[in-house]
């Protein structure tokens, strides 16, 4: 292989990497948007609860928050 082919799959796996950090870092600061609005992150809300938001990550999409009684 030559060295401009090596160099081009290099930078080709960096960029991989690269995106996969910063969408990780936006996981992570949804999820902590969300326990300040005193919700947690689930794949599904209970029935007592009310969906507030997304956090969009693969496995836990929903904010859910327990519904105020009133």
């Amino acid at each position: 292989m030559s060295g401009a082919m090596r160099i081009f799959f290099l930078v080709s796996a960096a960029l991989i990497l690269l995106a996969h950090i910063l969408s990780a870092h936006g996981a992570i600061r949804r999820r902590m948007q969300c326990q300040k609005m005193d919700g947690r992150c689930e794949v599904e809300c209970l029935s007592f609860e009310d969906k507030v938001g997304g956090c969009r990550a693969e496995l836990t999409p929903l904010c859910c928050k327990k519904r105020k009684n009133n």
